[in-house]
């Protein structure tokens, strides 16, 4: 049941499901026209398009135009992709595919082919005397639609390609990711840890990345069952097949375990939106521009400074390991500390940009600012 739910989870995560989804979309419509073969034209004559030779020419036309269109987005896509490994990280990939705009674009794109497809095949059939007058008409004005979105495609595509578009977005992931922590209705205090002794440990059947955790959830479940339960491994750690990843206050039958499982995010990829992934995303990209292959000491200057106001939104995190609820839910997790996180990400930046004057003068002013 957690495999089919975890999948289900990624599916839906998935950057291909959109696109997916509106293309879906195109079909049934092209279905639903084929089979109910609406007059939604007969107040409008003139609009109306019902000779099937004329029907054919603009369907195969659209469909050629599209394809033309679709094939260069995806080069662009391609070319844009391809860049970024060279000149930021490839772990920031994801970022760029997860732009909504980009699915919306090529899931419309494809569903106008499918669209002129399906009925292509219902117009050429040997037996179709009737077909929907407002196939070609739509036909039309869909290939209107995809060229201005294909105009605006353009100008999306040559601007994500710019290093500050793309700092700028794992900033604002980051950042995004600092303020839900923050803005948890919960008391977050500090408790000494202490030899507790837990009844029992859940564990996952799946390896990968710990991406996420439902909170709210978590603590809920903590309520309605009187039970204390504590993650065993930090945010954004590597979990191994049937590897301990929470463990309670006492023991707990397969119902509330398959809860607890249904909260917890196991992930192939890399997680990207937690805090310290997102925090060394940044420093990769100021490392790697500062080499010798890149050469860009300006990218390496804008990234120490999103680091520099991404450390000062996590000092204001309090630092804790114990989420209590007004209920008596409890939440125990383990964070990296502010201060060996910054000593870490700021002593890699040294180390790689040391040879240079005005990034290592640029790294001790942040180290200043951020308190380290």
């Amino acid at each position: 049941m957690v495999n089919i739910l975890s999948l289900v989870r990624r599916i839906f995560n998935s950057i291909s499901f959109m696109t997916f989804c509106i293309a879906l979309g195109f079909g049934i419509l092209a279905i639903v026209l084929v089979i109910t073969s609406p007059s939604l034209l007969n107040d409008y004559p003139q609009l109306a398009i019902s000779d099937k030779d004329s029907v054919k020419f603009i369907l195969t036309f659209t469909i050629g135009g599209i394809f033309t269109l679709t094939i260069f987005s995806y080069t662009m896509v391609m070319d844009v992709l391809n860049r970024s490994i060279s000149n930021y990280s490839p772990r920031l990939i994801p970022l760029i595919l997860k732009e909504k705009h980009h699915q919306i674009i090529l899931g419309v794109t494809s569903g106008t082919i499918i669209y002129c497809m399906i009925m292509a095949a219902f117009v050429s059939g040997k037996s179709s005397d009737q077909f929907p007058s407002v196939a070609a008409p739509l036909a039309i004005l869909m290939g209107i639609f995809n060229i201005l979105l294909f105009i605006y495609f353009i100008h999306s595509v040559s601007q994500s390609i710019h290093v500050n578009y793309v700092l700028r977005k794992s900033f604002s992931n980051t950042k995004n990711a600092i303020y839900h922590i923050k803005n948890l209705p919960f008391e977050m205090t500090s408790e000494e840890k202490s030899k507790d002794f837990w009844e029992q440990y859940v564990s996952m059947t799946q390896c990968g990345y710990l991406n996420k955790i439902r909170i709210e959830k978590l603590i809920g479940i903590s309520e309605e069952h009187d039970i204390q339960i504590k993650l065993l491994k930090k945010m954004g750690s590597f979990i191994l097949e049937n590897q301990p990843v929470i463990a309670v206050s006492r023991q707990i039958n397969e119902s509330i375990e398959q809860k607890i499982k249904r909260c917890i995010s196991i992930d192939r990829g890399e997680p990207i939106d937690v805090i310290e992934v997102g925090l060394k995303h940044m420093v990769e990209v100021g490392v790697k521009a500062s080499s010798p292959a890149i050469n860009d000491p300006g990218t390496s200057l804008m990234s120490i400074d999103y680091l520099t106001q991404l450390f000062l939104l996590r000092k204001e995190l309090p630092e804790f390991n114990t989420l209590k609820s007004d209920k008596g839910g409890v939440l125990k997790m383990d964070m990296v500390s502010y201060h060996k996180l910054a000593e870490t990400c700021f002593l890699e930046m040294e180390t790689y940009m040391k040879d240079d004057p005005v990034l290592k003068m640029k790294i001790f002013e942040s180290k200043g600012i951020i308190g380290l």
